[in-house]
């Protein structure tokens, strides 16, 4: 509950935001959230497109797309996004290699048209590691813990990027 004045949260609560998220300033019942969690605790999936898939030990590949290539040469204001977890049992760490990336078009530094961050830091708040080239192909990483969330995005045209993902 807010002080009413401030609009901060009083040190004592119930619960505490999970992966970075911190209470909300106007609703100290609702957490804000880093990009790839949602829910109250930033303990869920955001809604929207994409999926939970659980890793084990056998690489399993997946293709992310995000966007439309009806969308023209004009960036769009807004980015697409689509948010993917890949999850293992507590305790494992999961590895992630890029296979296939594509459209070229998309490369650009700051990946600002459309990529993949794929976020396996130990520092979830933070933006993740971004991918938007072909040369970005074979690229792997090994997640600090057991939960990467994998966010496609793209303002222009689509994205598609191929995943490997395995438990280790």
């Amino acid at each position: 509950m807010g002080n009413g004045i401030l609009g901060i949260c009083t040190p004592k609560r119930s619960f505490r935001c999970q992966n970075g998220g911190f209470l909300h300033p106007r609703n100290c019942s609702r957490c804000l959230c880093p990009d790839g969690y949602g829910g109250r605790l930033c303990d869920e999936r955001p809604p929207g497109c994409g999926q939970e898939l659980f890793a084990n030990a056998t690489a399993q590949t997946f293709r992310v797309t995000v966007g439309d290539e009806s969308f023209g040469e004009v960036p769009g204001e807004d980015f697409k996004k689509c948010h993917y977890w890949r999850k293992a049992p507590k305790g494992s760490k999961i590895e992630v290699k890029i296979l296939e990336f594509g459209p070229e078009g998309v490369a650009a530094d700051g990946c600002i048209y459309g990529g993949v961050e794929i976020k396996t830091q130990s520092n979830q708040r933070t933006t993740g590691y971004r991918f938007c080239s072909k040369g970005d192909v074979n690229t792997t990483l090994r997640s600090f813990s057991n939960t990467v969330p994998i966010i496609a995005f793209s303002r222009e045209n689509s994205t598609s990027v191929l995943i490997q993902y395995r438990q280790v």
